[in-house]
């Protein structure tokens, strides 16, 4: 939190800076008043209702202790405050973040945006889990519970009506489920969720929800559905029986169809770009294809090859598919990418078609993007699938299996005198060099995806990407395929990746074919399928990919920490940059970022805007694995990221080597200052200043 709050929906949390803890009778007056704030209450009436079991002088005797420590409470807090007068006490909020008047502002809201953040902030009924055994207070929660409970089914069931008014399947199926899970006995929601379902062209599910439905009826109310129920349900399954029926016409001897239907295209905002994904297949499991270098999602469905892997995925999976930031269908022209921008830009594809938990297949380029994805949102990554992806982009002494400097330019000059024509397939797919139609259709295909100057900056912006420092925090389900003769990816590469993510499986393939539908397309879907289909462990736990600012902060006058004097501005610019601080004393300040862009970007904002109250901020970035517990993080991360900051000089920012080459594109330069020896990794760990920092 930004500040001092109280909130009561979904359980009592009252937290300041160092607030003392508060009796359970103390916390239930609290709600009470806040609930009626600014209005005076009668001490009778207190006491009556939290220690009416008591004797009158005991009962006030209570009541003044009960109101003394909330009082201190919020002294400590700097929010709210407590006004007696005479015979009666009232509360009056200020400065605090009250959930509840929130939510009812917000939930009273005509507008869908509103009614979404009036939801957010409804994390549970009022005093979730909290219980007095005292009758009259006990009647007056219920009361409250179910009025503020039925201000949110409403809220839920006007959203689920504008999205399926307005053809959002995604929010519709969100708004339908979570209605669901209070009114679990609601048909109409039902029927919506089953609607929605099927717009998103997942038939099983919404066939799956009737059978929630009958099943919740006969056992709560042994009633059946009801005629519309069982007419959708069967409108449902007539269609699904008719899309499954073959179609061996369109096939030819290969059995790869030359005229597949071609899905709608549609668009997600990310960052204000444009982002397009098409949605096929009808599987219990979530798949999205991040596909390498550029592409062009319809003009996909123009080769044979191709088309029929994605048939094929789409068999045992819902298949999510998108065009990355500068290619094909999505926004054009809108410069070099970070990866975690794509990364991003993959979540907000997932959040669009509802997708909690998704298993990440990518190919070559899209491989790297896909690993930093699985270890930074490893709650909503089933699966991990990797084909022809590497760890890093350009040779090194310690990778040397890439391709050299002089090599990629080698390869972008022949990229360049020969687009437009005839694509040669001898690294691609030498397999299909002699298909003339497959060799048209890749030119026609690479010139549909980019223009010849952004193919040429994207694949040099690949060269320089190195994700070898995020290996060691990815904790899913990793199945790593490579084909031995690959001209773009050597096999050493598929290994290195093996051997550095834990638990991985590695699976070679005898050829020499890079792209997906080469030779051993079919063998690629079966180890997928197989792998997928199987039994996936749960989401995993809390260790989780962060990157960590440390800050230490000099100059206040007349002994006053900095970090407590400019404590709502440091609040301000991590609430504005999506961190979260988790540590502070001495001048000093701790911050986790899901982003390292954003941490730098942070760390620049605040050592500017301080400077100007004249005090200096040195700052450190480093990206790496740590464990959460509650709202506590700990972690050779952490550890790092304080080491690094004792080689920063005022006014610099200091960031790990990790941290540069997870930033590319993003426009920071850096200048390599020195290394320095790190406990428990191998060889020395350069660390940098971020250019212009001093």
């Amino acid at each position: 939190m930004t500040g001092p709050y109280l909130h009561l929906l979904g359980g009592f949390d009252f937290a300041g800076a160092a607030v003392p803890a508060i009796s359970r009778k103390a916390r239930a007056m609290v709600a009470y008043l806040a609930l009626q704030s600014g209005h005076s209450q009668s001490r009778e009436k207190l006491a009556t209702l939290l220690w009416g079991i008591n004797s009158e002088a005991q009962a006030r005797m209570s009541l003044r202790q009960a109101v003394s420590s909330v009082r201190k409470a919020m002294q400590a807090c700097g929010g709210g405050r407590f006004l007696t007068d005479g015979d009666s006490v009232a509360l009056h909020l200020d400065d605090l973040d009250f959930d509840v008047a929130r939510f009812e502002a917000l939930v009273a809201s005509p507008a869908p945006e509103d009614l979404e953040l009036a939801l957010n902030v409804y994390r549970g009924d009022l005093l979730d889990g909290f219980g007095l055994k005292e009758e009259p207070f006990e009647d007056w929660l219920r009361i409250e519970r179910e009025r503020l409970r039925a201000l949110a089914v409403a809220a839920l069931d006007r959203l689920v009506a504008h999205y399926a008014a307005t053809n959002d399947p995604a929010a519709c199926v969100r708004a339908a489920t979570r209605l669901l899970a209070m009114e679990p006995l609601r048909e109409d929601v039902h029927r919506a969720l089953m609607r929605a379902y099927a717009a998103q062209g997942r038939t099983n599910l919404a066939l799956k929800q009737y059978e929630h439905c009958r099943t919740a009826l006969q056992r709560d109310l042994k009633l059946q559905p009801e005629p519309e129920t069982r007419q959708l349900f069967e409108t449902l399954r007539t269609r699904r029986t008719i899309a499954q029926a073959p179609t061996t016409d369109a096939d030819d001897a290969t059995g790869f169809s030359h005229q597949p239907a071609r899905p709608q295209t549609r668009y997600v905002k990310s960052a204000g770009i444009n982002i397009a994904y098409q949605v096929t297949g009808d599987g219990p499991i979530d798949l999205i294809h991040v596909p390498g270098w550029v592409s062009n999602l319809d003009h996909a469905w123009a080769s044979p090859r191709l088309s029929h892997v994605h048939r094929r995925l789409g068999t045992f999976s819902r298949l999510i598919r998108m065009d990355k930031r500068g290619t094909g269908l999505s926004d054009r022209n809108v410069g070099l990418p970070t990866l975690e921008e794509r990364m991003e830009d993959v979540r907000a594809v997932l959040d669009a078609v509802g997708s909690k938990r998704t298993v990440l297949f990518g190919s070559s380029e899209g491989g790297p993007m896909c690993m930093l994805f699985a270890a930074t949102y490893p709650e909503r990554t089933a699966a991990l699938v990797l084909n022809g992806a590497y760890a890093r982009g350009r040779w090194s002494q310690d990778y040397p299996w890439a391709k050299t400097s002089e090599q990629v330019e080698e390869d972008l000059a022949i990229v360049e005198k020969e687009w437009g024509a005839a694509a040669d397939m001898s690294n691609a797919a030498p397999s299909l060099m002699s298909d003339t139609f497959e060799t048209e259709w890749f030119a026609a295909y690479l010139r549909n995806s980019a223009s010849p100057a952004d193919a040429i900056a994207l694949w040099r912006w690949g060269a320089e990407i190195d994700v070898r420092d995020i290996l060691p925090a990815v904790h899913v389900p990793t199945l790593i395929m490579q084909t031995t003769g690959d001209g773009w990816v050597k096999r050493e590469e598929g290994r290195y990746l093996a051997t550095h993510i834990e638990g991985a499986r590695y699976i070679e393939f005898a050829g020499r074919d890079h792209v997906i539908w080469g030779e051993n397309s079919d063998r690629i879907v079966d180890e997928i399928q197989a792998f997928v289909t199987g039994a996936l462990p749960a989401a995993p736990g809390e260790r989780l990919l962060v990157s960590v600012l440390s800050l230490d902060m000099t100059g206040s006058p007349f002994g006053i920490d900095p970090a407590e004097r400019h404590a709502e501005a440091l609040r301000g610019e991590l609430l504005a940059a999506e961190g979260r601080e988790i540590r502070r004393s001495d001048g000093k300040v701790l911050a986790v970022f899901q982003r390292p862009t954003r941490s730098i970007q942070c760390a620049i904002a605040i050592r500017d805007r301080l400077r100007q109250s004249g005090v200096e901020v040195r700052s450190a970035v480093h990206i790496g694995e740590c464990e959460q517990r509650g709202h506590q993080f700990s972690g050779a991360a952490i550890e790092l990221s304080s080491r690094l900051l004792d080689h920063a000089r005022p006014g610099e920012i200091i960031a790990s080597r990790t941290v540069r080459d997870l930033v590319v594109g993003s426009g920071l330069r850096f200048e390599k200052r020195g290394e320095m020896a790190a406990s428990g990794l191998p060889g020395a760990f350069p660390f940098y200043a971020v250019d212009g920092s001093a």
